[in-house]
């Protein structure tokens, strides 16, 4: 899939490594001027905010930012995201706050302050349900399955028998690459998806389908 974002604007949260560092390189490939978060390094179409994507000074940042230095907003990709932070107590009140803030609130923000820019650009968001259709803003959510990330790898590093169990459970027996997720992220974001809103696109190597076949006697 190729597509060209020349003249385009894109937000991508959680881009340090991952699926958000390939999208980044991707989009930036295709022309698009980038925001990224918690990534290192800058090149000319390239801008990084660093910060707790949890904080809204920071998601202030990011949105406004990002409207100064390049004068318009055309995709938000809200791909920070995770589980409980290994230095908290999983069961405690304080690591739920950290996951519904990181998974919930903090992409519902974004999406809040993002939207008046987005709605003169007519442009996309990725990784949301919150309302926005009525506004011309087309929103997606595309759904990965077990991806080859750090993140990944540093949680499989001491479960070598449940890293093999969850890979066997994928028909392609193998997960994904960053980069195969990054090509259906700019693929949604481009003018070839217009018509497309609403909608959950999962891409996880035939898992969902995956399923103990049913024998009827």
């Amino acid at each position: 899939m190729s597509n060209d974002f020349s003249g385009k604007v894109v937000i991508i949260t959680g881009s340090s490594s991952g699926i958000g560092q390939a999208a980044a390189i991707l989009f930036a490939k295709s022309g698009a001027s980038v925001t990224i978060h918690e990534a290192e390094g800058k090149k000319e179409n390239i801008h990084s905010v660093r910060g707790e994507i949890t904080d809204l000074i920071v998601q202030k940042e990011l949105i406004e930012e990002t409207e100064k230095v390049f004068g318009r907003i055309d995709i938000l990709i809200n791909n920070a995201g995770g589980a409980f932070r290994n230095d908290r107590n999983q069961r405690s009140m304080e690591s739920l706050d950290y996951c519904l803030n990181l998974n919930l609130k903090a992409p519902i923000a974004l999406t809040e302050l993002a939207i008046p820019y987005l709605e003169k650009t007519k442009g996309c968001i990725i990784n949301t349900s919150a309302p926005g259709a009525p506004k011309g803003i087309r929103i997606n959510n595309l759904s990965p399955g077990l991806t080859d990330t750090p993140a990944i790898n540093g949680r499989f590093k001491d479960m070598e028998k449940m890293a093999k169990f969850f890979i066997s459970q994928i028909p392609f027996g193998r997960m994904a690459k960053s980069e195969e997720i990054a090509e259906f992220m700019t693929f949604i974001a481009s003018e070839r998806a217009s018509y497309m809103t609403g909608q959950i696109i999962t891409v996880d190597g035939g898992l969902l389908i995956h399923s103990p076949t049913i024998k009827f006697d």
